[in-house]
């Protein structure tokens, strides 16, 4: 088994995952800590859901040559619907690049007084110079960020959950009263759309790095490992926003807001840690739009890449952070269900053909 492919891929699926609205809080609120109890409960759902749907595409990638989303998105839904699908998802991840430039925004105007178009303006100039570099050097660097932030985010959770002012039993017993945004009514169904929120970015990601694995046991090692280290940081951080649920009402940045109780000058070092993880997250989703269009060295690409930056900079300043969240990541989930219905469905059938056989 080639571990070191594993782990950097492994990495950069972590990477992946945890962008703004993870690294602020925002996704944990949304879908789980708003939820009480029934959050952690779903928490173990995502966990299955995701390996499955983790395996299935870095599979599919490696036994279809898989290289863009259109490709994954016909396999798995069919020619009409895998097209229409596909584009579908590229409003969609364009809409969710202005969420976390919008992340951005709010995080270092929270922790540093900026204004919200200056964080905005840097994540958007940074992201485009990552993605001029093509797929190759973007999943160099998000192996390497990736367990980077997953460390960091965890550790703040962790001191939090040390701290003598965290109160789990009470967290536990009002968050489901409060008035928060709440990604549903229904936390099982928050659940489900949390795993078909992460599955439209995947399908894109994750099969064109399946076909460089080589072995069965390589792409299942990294179906168990990636989602693992996932959903551990997103159960910490969930802990942690229980215990001090009291004190995050309204917070657009609730994970900045544990840090820099622990420790004021932590804070400002944590908002530099949320920029990298939404950092991580746009630039892949980004990659994969512009590369349905044209080859990542090609002139057509760069061009890409620049107008789809500006229109995403320019989203991003219209509405808060947290709205956004609210607005475009349940939606987002609907299709990625759709999608994991699919892969069940095909997935199914090719194993009774199998059997069959």
């Amino acid at each position: 088994m080639d571990w070191s492919r594993i782990v950097s891929i492994s990495g950069a699926y972590t990477a992946l995952l945890i962008g703004g609205a993870f690294a602020t809080g925002q996704e944990a609120m949304q879908f789980f800590v708003s939820h009480g109890a029934g959050g952690i409960v779903g928490l173990g759902i995502c966990w299955v859901l995701l390996a499955y749907s983790c395996g299935s595409l870095i599979s599919a990638g490696r036994r279809a040559q898989l290289s863009t989303n259109e490709q994954a998105f016909r396999y798995f839904c069919g020619r009409i619907v895998g097209t229409g699908i596909t584009w579908y998802v590229m409003v969609m991840i364009v809409a969710v690049y202005g969420v976390m430039l919008a992340g951005v925004g709010a995080t270092l105007q929270q922790a540093y007084g900026l204004p919200v178009m200056a964080g905005t303006s840097l994540m958007a100039a940074c992201t485009l110079a990552t993605l001029l570099l093509g797929l190759q050097r973007i999943v160099n660097v998000l192996g390497v960020m990736g367990p980077g932030i997953v460390a960091l985010t965890v550790a703040t959770a962790i001191a939090t959950l040390l701290d003598n002012s965290t109160d789990l039993s009470a967290g536990l017993k009002i968050a489901s009263d409060m008035d928060l945004l709440r990604a549903s009514d229904s936390w099982q169904f928050s659940a489900l759309l949390y795993v078909g929120l992460a599955l439209p970015g995947m399908a894109g990601f994750l099969p064109p790095l399946g076909a460089t694995l080589g072995s069965k046991r390589d792409a299942f090692a990294v179906a168990a490992l990636g989602p693992a280290l996932f959903i551990l940081a997103m159960a910490l951080v969930v802990v942690a926003l229980l215990g001090n649920i009291k004190s995050l009402q309204g917070a657009e940045a609730p994970v900045l807001v544990l840090a820099t109780n622990l420790f004021p000058t932590f804070g400002g070092m944590f908002a530099a840690v949320i920029f990298l993880g939404i950092f991580t997250t746009v630039t892949p989703m980004m990659w994969t739009v512009c590369r349905r269009f044209a080859e990542d060295t090609t002139p057509r690409y760069r061009a890409l890449a620049v107008g789809l930056t500006l229109l995403c900079w320019i989203g991003g300043n219209l509405l808060p952070f947290g709205q956004l969240v609210n607005l475009i990541y349940p939606t987002v989930g609907f299709v990625g269900l759709f999608l994991l219905a699919c892969q069940i469905y095909t997935d199914t059938a090719r194993w009774a053909r199998r059997y069959k056989q």
